[in-house]
């Protein structure tokens, strides 16, 4: 993707009349389950490379543009450094492993370590929070889950080429 003044956005007229769009636009959240597979550090293929590129200017740009973006990993060393150097909040989760936890604190390093070296001893449900999400960072638990489960794996043919 180029930075060039030609991008997509540069060309859109909602975008170009900035004044307008910052009254009229309303806050899009876009959600990346699994984002280890979808913006990771080491693309494998071009479509992938295309999509961390895509997550990349997202992360960095989209807010301006009211696109914010949650990325959602059990990885978080696998994804795209610079997918998560713009995250202003974390919300952390069990993690299985040191290596794991200690690239967290690298990551976000306005999260106190001993917090978050706590992280591969929680339960289910339970979790760390921080950043701008929260005055302070905070350990919480989750509720029981109130609503049926609804959904089901993906397969992984569905990106598949026809």
């Amino acid at each position: 993707m180029s930075a060039a003044p030609s991008s997509t956005w540069a060309r859109c007229p909602l975008v170009r009349n900035s004044r307008w769009w910052r009254q009229e636009r309303k806050p899009v959240l876009i959600v990346i389950d699994e984002a280890h597979n979808v913006c990771p550090a080491e693309p494998p293929d071009p479509l992938v490379a295309v999509a961390t590129e895509h997550a990349i200017r997202i992360a960095a740009e989209g807010r301006k543009f009211g696109l914010y973006l949650l990325v959602s990993t059990q990885r978080p060393q696998k994804i795209a450094g610079n997918v998560l150097s713009q995250a202003d909040n974390l919300v952390l989760m069990r993690l299985n492993s040191l290596a794991d936890a200690a690239f967290t604190e690298a990551a976000f390093s306005f999260v106190p370590p001993s917090l978050i070296e706590r992280a591969v001893t929680f339960r289910q449900g339970e979790a760390l929070i921080a950043g701008r999400i929260s005055p302070q960072p905070a350990l919480l638990r989750f509720g029981a889950r109130l609503t049926e489960e609804g959904g089901a794996d993906v397969p992984a043919t569905w990106a598949a080429a026809r």
